[in-house]
This record gives C-alpha cells, structure tokens and sequence, in this order.
C-alpha cells in the first residue's frame, strides 16, 4: 500500500509541473486552441487522459518497478548518477523503437489520440495518449530501464522525474527557440514540433536521439565500406 502511495505521488509531481508548464509557459496557445472549433473539447480530453495514465496507471506499474527491477541495496552517489544514466539511455532506445512502431499501420491506432496535438503542441500533450499507448511506450520501458539500469528506488525517481520534465520540455514550443543550440544527441522542442508536423522524422523523445545515433553510425559503416552518404535524410534530420 505504501508503494501505491509513493506512486501516486511522484505521478501527482507530473501532473502539477504539467500544469506549470500548460499554464505558464504556454497560456497563449492553450487559449489558441480554446478557441479553435473543438478545441476545447480536445483539450478537456487531452487533460483528462493526462490526469488518468497519471494518477491512476503511473502508481499501478510504480509498484513492480520496486519491487521487481529496481536494486534492494542503496547505491553510493556515483553509482546512482551512473544508474540514472543507464535508465534514461535504456528509456530513450526502448521508447524510440515503440513509437516507429507506433507509426505503423498496425500500430498507428494507440498513437492516433496524441497526434490530434499537431496543429497545436502543448506540454499536456506529452501524456496525452491513450492508455495502451501509455503502458507499451511509457510504462514498460519504466520496468524495463530500471531493471537495466540497475537503479535502486531513488536513482529510479530521479530517472523517471527526468523524463517527465523533459517530456514537457520538448512539448512546449515557447521554448523553441531556448534550444536552438542544443547538443545533437539529445532531443530539441523543435526536432519534436517537428515530428508532430512531419510525422516521419525524429521519432526519438524525450532525452536521447536514436535517430540521429543510429544515423551516424550508418554514416561511418557506409564511409568505412566506402558507400555513400544518405545526404537527402541527414538534412532532414
């Protein structure tokens, strides 16, 4: 019970940095697509899903994530900052992999909900999703990347509160132009705006770019076998 209760709370942080986000960075697009023909309806969805996978799916995989995958000794501070970095490496890979599935015909049905935030982005998007979309991409690489990383239960919440303010970085595009100059390896607000404008590129979030990686390392296979370059998707990219 007591576990249920520290998920619980640790989504509430999410919900309340979400509406930090909705409702400070961004209140001139959320009165945008207030105003807009159905926007509010989409909106009042789009929040309610938020609150729902939240508070409700977050505490239920909370549980098996400590009790399951996460480490029962408590690590030294190095070891934590090198767990936490493992998960957010494990999260990113495994969330850039669901989502290309998720642009799937066979997949694209779980990943329809989100993608009606295109016109307008907001952070409350970043959660916005349905609930089978939410446990295949959200959760299990949770369970998956604690259990990898070999997190104890802090390094765990360190890990998980990155993601989700990255999350609500990357959908907020007031802050666009803030990370103009962000290192290539990591995901911008624009590369994901972008995605939500394009839906064939930058499938990565919220942290590492696997796109860009796995670019480069094809980059440098294809100059050692003296191929060459791909210029027409590096651009895009």
């Amino acid at each position: 019970m007591m576990l249920l209760v520290e998920g619980f709370l640790l989504s509430s942080f999410g919900v309340l940095l979400m509406l930090v986000f909705e409702f400070g960075l961004s209140s001139t697009d959320v009165k945008k697509i207030r105003e807009r023909e159905e926007g509010k309806e989409l909106h009042d969805a789009g929040i309610r899903a938020t609150v729902i996978n939240h508070l409700i799916m977050g505490p239920i995989t909370y549980v098996p994530t400590v009790l399951y995958c996460c480490v029962n000794d408590v690590l030294t501070l190095s070891q934590q900052a090198f767990a936490v970095l493992n998960f957010l490496l494990i999260e990113s890979a495994l969330y850039y992999c669901a989502h290309y599935l998720m642009h799937t015909r066979r997949l694209y049905w779980m990943h329809r909900f989100h993608h009606k935030f295109n016109a307008i982005v907001l952070p409350s998007s970043a959660s916005a999703v349905s609930t089978p979309e939410f446990m295949f991409a959200y959760m299990a690489p949770f369970l998956v990347a604690a259990w990898g990383g070999s997190c104890d239960k802090a390094s765990a919440v360190v890990a998980v509160m990155l993601v989700m303010f990255f999350n609500l970085v990357i959908h907020t595009p007031s802050l666009e132009a803030h990370f103009e100059r962000y290192p290539w390896m990591l995901v911008s607000p624009g590369d994901h705006l972008a995605h939500h404008r394009q839906l064939s590129c930058h499938y990565s979030a919220p942290i590492f770019h696997f796109d860009r990686m796995i670019l480069s390392l094809k980059e440098c296979f294809t100059f050692v076998t003296g191929g060459k370059r791909d210029e027409g998707h590096t651009k895009s990219l």
